[in-house]
């Protein structure tokens, strides 16, 4: 038989069976995260990150349940036709930013809303500059203020935070955070809120490896839960980590 059994929902269970069907179950090997980083790095290569604030929320707001291509080219499209600059989306004509928010999904009325709450929010309290203002201000008042931006909850923040080099605090969005739960390197929690408070902290235990390090692994957990270690049927076989995962199911991940 297989060594490893597969549970109702087609996913590995994460059970080895050595020496025959009644011998005892084992557990996989415990997995330590910078060794599964290690791992991971072997396989997907990394961009050059966003490093302005504006842009990462801009960027997380370009479009809703798109992949990264077609977002990166509305977000070039934005560049070229409206600009990056606060005062410019303001200033740009309705039909504009309709023209490119119809090509991002649902809700093209409320993203052009959104682009333009950003934006006030620049503008009005930040005299134009989020992240000249983002650096007058201790970590927990920055992310404080992120969170006031659409779209923009405690991941986004920290993320904003770590990219753009105002805080080196871990980070780590859902398809990181599934790819943690079935490592079995944190548990799932009651709500997302939870989850991510201890993929968090999981995470930074290994502070101490600096910035750098951090933004490694948020971009490498989330490249691998979006090709590999997907929501609906993983393709446990090809992933390097196989053999140390444990396959812990992430129901709502």
């Amino acid at each position: 038989m297989p060594d490893r059994l597969r549970n109702s929902t087609g996913s590995q269970s994460g059970l080895i069976f050595r020496g025959g069907p009644f011998a005892e179950p084992q557990l996989p090997r415990a997995v330590a995260l910078p060794d599964a980083i290690a791992g991971l790095s072997k396989l997907y290569s990394i961009t050059p990150p966003l490093t302005d604030p504006f842009q990462q929320i801009l960027w997380d707001n370009i479009g809703y349940l798109i992949d990264d291509d077609r977002r990166a080219v509305l977000f070039e499209e934005f560049r070229v036709t409206i600009g990056f600059d606060p005062a410019s989306i303001l200033a740009a004509r309705r039909a504009s930013l309709l023209l490119i928010a119809r090509k991002g999904g649902m809700n093209p009325e409320t993203r052009v809303e959104r682009w333009r709450e950003i934006a006030a929010i620049v503008v009005r309290e930040c005299k134009g500059d989020l992240a000249g203002h983002l650096r007058t201000l201790a970590p927990a008042k920055a992310r404080t203020l992120l969170k006031r931006f659409p779209a923009i909850g405690n991941p986004g923040a920290d993320k904003v935070l770590l990219f753009c080099g105002l805080d080196a605090r871990p980070s780590v969005e859902s398809n990181g955070l599934r790819v943690l739960v079935r490592l079995g390197l944190v548990p799932m929690a009651a709500s997302y809120a939870k989850t991510y408070k201890s993929a968090a902290a999981a995470i930074g235990a290994f502070a101490t490896r600096g910035r750098e390090w951090l933004m490694t692994c948020h971009t490498l957990l989330r490249e691998h839960g979006r090709v590999l270690c997907k929501r609906n049927n993983p393709r446990c076989i090809a992933c390097p980590l196989d053999s140390i995962c444990a396959h812990v199911p992430a129901k709502g991940l």
